[in-house]
């Protein structure tokens, strides 16, 4: 079951991406060639070896650019989670949808080169198996076409029964193996959709949560509230006896099943707090009122139309996207329009890589990637070169800046967005400080190379808008809204396998990126909202110092992870003013030497962000890592520079004779314990801290 990779053509509309099969497609191109692992070496030339490090530099922006689609943005592989696209392949299942033959079989080669060793699937492409991934990914393929005889599934099946059955699979694979009809919804704890009818001043209310949390929780408790059953069909009888070998479907104690996690995915057990709830919401199942009931399904669908609406049915992730699809379905009908119009929307979460075809963990990461490009090449010094470029990342920022207000905020529990910048595309639309802030930056740096005259003075207004208005009381800033409840709200996080779900915390990479931000508004724009802007910087950077760790080093939460953060922790207290001389700044630079590596460069492993300490990678020293080290210590001015000219050496040593670099282990992260792809990061930081090298030292 393959395709003839040649025939893939990527679509591209405002940063919307989308991959077609065309049998009579003859003219693929270096981008398509390149994100498939075809050959492409008659698309590049290889350059002479560099002798200055601006040619290190010239040569990695001119193979980069090249990537750049014709909108302005980069598309890359955001990809990684293993447990993403079953719910795509389910619930197209349940619903009658039936997906393209080919993306079907590039699901399968996806499916078939993520199994590990063992037979089984990880939480994400570098995890150990987990019951999660393997029990979902078996279904996928059973579901895509693939027999149970298969060599595949053979050892899938052996793996979930050497470790307890899909019976002890995390609370979202129940959910979703219930949907299919090939686990009880007995088997699950309560998710009641009246959580939506109370009082907002309560702590626990639903619109307190995580934006992320809630919108998944919202869907699932309406699906949860239906107590759907599929209609039984030969595939669903043989996947009850297929997931379950040493048990008979009909003798299983189902109610014994809520609390049974396979200890392979626990990773943030139920705590006392969460299993009381439970236990008051088992009883309020058995004796609801169904006037109520009914009541809660009402307000629950009218916030997931409300959240299809907004985002023009791509909703705020790709859990949330295929469950609201769901809803509507049982609500509406696969006829009905709203039905018809997330169909229309699969597409944009699908993306097709060298290793086949996934769901990514977001329609993509367009205006992140953009915003950081724009920001590196402009670092360069070599604007007049790629000007085109750069005004290809201007028009792409320009139209990317949401420009509409969601109607109701206060009834839907949303933020202001009107002058925010989203993670992927304007049609998403839900803004995000950090992404307002990278591309407020780019913006403000395209404006002064007068490359941004498309951008009015008042959308610039609007932005520094949004990110004051999202700061909190402590100084620091969040994610997508003000942190609405207490961390002990956390007590109750009922999802085993993700950390930190419940509430939208302030984070170092949130914080940090608005202080840069403003402080670079202030800058071009000295009289607006001048006093605001400066009482809103010294809050943050106070917050920023006082979350930095006992060994100088900040935790990232978005990335791998402690040369993240603290990357971003030096550059916001850098930009703010503080002495390269000062306690944060010496305790933070003598942290990342104490990590650097024989080779110059530096070996942080995904680890670091599951177990919450520095791991070194076992496949040695990565140049994104790297990167980010070498601008910490750049940004700080260390006054020694052999270990910065050390990690030079390494991107450079590591730099492909074409001018790009290879890709190493995964760079991002979410939640702590789920890896996720940033394909763009091993060009964009690589090409940041050279030119920075370049700009302060040449090759002095």
């Amino acid at each position: 079951m393959e395709t003839d990779l040649t025939k893939w053509k990527l679509l591209t509309d405002n940063g919307r991406q989308t991959w077609v099969y065309d049998e009579n497609y003859e003219d693929q191109n270096f981008i398509e060639r390149y994100q498939l692992g075809l050959d492409y070496t008659n698309d590049v030339d290889d350059f002479d070896i560099p002798s200055e490090t601006i040619d290190n530099v010239r040569n990695a922006i001119e193979f980069y650019s090249k990537l750049q689609m014709e909108d302005g943005h980069w598309s890359n592989d955001y990809g990684g989670p293993m447990f993403l696209m079953p719910g795509l392949i389910i619930t197209c299942y349940i619903t009658g949808v039936e997906l393209q033959k080919e993306k079907k079989f590039e699901m399968i080669r996806y499916l078939k080169n993520e199994q590990r060793e063992d037979g089984g699937w990880g939480l994400h492409i570098e995890s150990p198996s987990t019951m999660f991934g393997s029990a979902l990914s078996y279904v996928s393929l059973r579901i895509l076409g693939v027999d149970k005889d298969d060599e595949v599934c053979v050892a899938a099946r052996e793996f979930m029964k050497n470790n307890g059955s899909a019976l002890g699979i995390p609370s979202w694979g129940k959910f979703w193996l219930a949907s299919l009809g090939v686990y009880e919804w007995e088997g699950l704890n309560p998710i009641p959709p009246e959580f939506w009818l109370l009082p907002y001043w309560l702590p626990l209310h639903p619109g307190r949560w995580w934006c992320h949390c809630r919108m998944v929780y919202l869907p699932m408790g309406y699906v949860y509230a239906c107590k759907f059953q599929p209609e039984m069909t030969t595939l669903i009888e043989e996947l009850r006896e297929e997931l379950y070998e040493d048990f008979n479907y009909d003798n299983i104690t189902w109610a014994d099943q809520r609390e049974n996690i396979c200890k392979l995915d626990e990773y943030t057990p139920h705590t006392t707090t969460v299993n009381t709830i439970h236990a008051i919401l088992l009883y309020y199942e058995k004796y609801h009122s169904s006037w109520l009931r009914e009541k809660a399904k009402a307000e629950a669908m009218n916030q997931i139309h409300m959240e299809d609406e907004n985002t023009k049915y791509i909703n705020i992730g790709p859990v949330n996207k295929v469950i609201n699809m769901l809803c509507v379905f049982l609500d509406e009908g696969k006829d009905s329009e709203r039905f018809q119009k997330h169909i229309e929307r699969i597409d944009d979460y699908l993306w097709l890589g060298r290793d086949g075809m996934k769901m990514q963990g977001y329609n993509g990461c367009q205006l992140w990637d953009t915003a950081f490009s724009c920001q590196a090449i402009i670092a360069s010094g070599l604007v007049d070169e790629f000007k085109d470029c750069l005004e290809g990342c201007a028009a792409f920022i320009e139209s990317t800046q949401v420009q509409e207000e969601v109607p109701n905020l206060k009834d839907y529990y949303r933020h202001v967005s009107v002058g925010a910048w989203p993670f992927s595309t304007r049609d998403h639309g839900w803004p995000i400080s950090d992404c307002t802030s990278e591309g407020l930056k780019a913006a403000l740096q395209l404006r002064k190379l007068d490359l941004m005259d498309s951008l009015s003075d008042e959308r610039f207004y609007q932005a520094v808008n949004v990110i004051l208005s999202l700061q909190n009381s402590d100084g620091g800033w969040a994610t997508y809204e003000l942190k609405r409840s207490t961390s002990y709200l956390e007590l109750i996080n009922p999802s085993e396998t993700f950390h930190g779900i419940m509430v939208d915390y302030p984070y170092v990479e949130c914080t940090s990126a608005c202080v840069q931000a403003l402080l670079m508004f202030l800058e071009q724009f000295p009289d607006h909202r001048t006093q605001e802007i400066k009482t809103a910087v010294d809050k943050g950077a106070k917050f920023i110092k006082h979350i930095q760790r006992d060994d100088g080093s900040w935790k990232g939460s978005w990335a791998v992870c402690f040369t993240y953060g603290t990357w971003f922790g030096v550059e916001g207290l850098i930009a703010y003013g503080e002495s390269p001389n000062s306690e944060p700044i010496i305790k933070a630079c003598e942290f990342l030497l104490s990590k650097q590596q024989d080779d110059g460069g530096w070996a942080e492993d995904f680890k670091s962000c599951v177990d919450m300490e520095y791991v070194e990678n076992p496949n040695g020293s990565q140049v994104v890592n790297t990167a980010w080290a070498i601008l910490s210590l750049m940004a700080a001015e260390w006054k020694d520079i052999k270990p910065i000219k050390a990690g030079i050496q390494f991107l450079k040593d590591k730099q492909l004779p074409n001018g790009d670099w290879d890709q190493q282990s995964v760079s991002g992260v979410f939640n702590a314990n789920c890896a996720i792809s940033y394909s763009s990061y091993k060009n964009v930081f690589p090409i940041w801290a050279l030119s920075i090298f370049n700009n302060k030292y040449s090759d002095d």
